[in-house]
This record gives structure tokens, sequence and C-alpha cells, in this order.
């Protein structure tokens, strides 16, 4: 299973590509619908779903920055050397013991 960071880069590009996608889409369907065959019987809800598509695109979009974010910041706890600390267990004795 991949981490938050990766699956966020993932989804973020994914939805990229898919609101470009819609929205050109949703362009032709309001300024030149005759491109598209099969579409002039019920217009209007064409258009209304490309649109909600878009908007649930943008939605995941933003998500995915949120989890690029989130995994940014908790990164930072992760890899900063600070926080590092060696192992402190006893008993293990020395070698000059």
């Amino acid at each position: 299973m991949c981490e938050l960071g990766t699956g966020s880069r993932i989804c973020a590009g994914y939805s990229f590509v898919g609101i470009l996608f819609t929205a050109f889409i949703g362009t032709l369907l309001v300024n030149q619908p005759f491109y598209i065959s099969g579409v002039n019987e019920d217009l209007e809800k064409n258009k209304s779903s490309i649109f909600t598509a878009c908007g649930i695109f943008v939605f995941a979009f933003f998500v995915s920055l949120g989890g690029i974010w989130h995994d940014n910041k908790t990164a930072d706890d992760r890899e900063n050397p600070e926080n590092y600390q060696l192992n402190q267990a006893a008993g293990y004795g020395s070698r000059y013991d």
C-alpha cells in the first residue's frame, strides 16, 4: 500500500488532468455543441453533468493538495535530526567489564 504523500501526488495529477478534460468538454458543450454527436437531445442535462464532474475533480484536487501538505508537515518531524535519539537500552554492558 502506498503512503499518503505518494497517493496524494498521484491523485492530484489524475485530478488535474480530469479538470482540464472536463473543462474542455464543458466549453465545447457551451460554445459548440454541434461538434459532439448525440448531445442535442438533452443539452442542458449534459452541461450540468460535465460541470458536476469538473467540480468533483476540483474537490479531489484540493483534498490531494491537503494530503501532500500534511505529508510534508509530518515528514519534517520524521527527518529532523534533533528528534533522533539512540536506543537507551540498559543491560548490555561494556567491553571493559
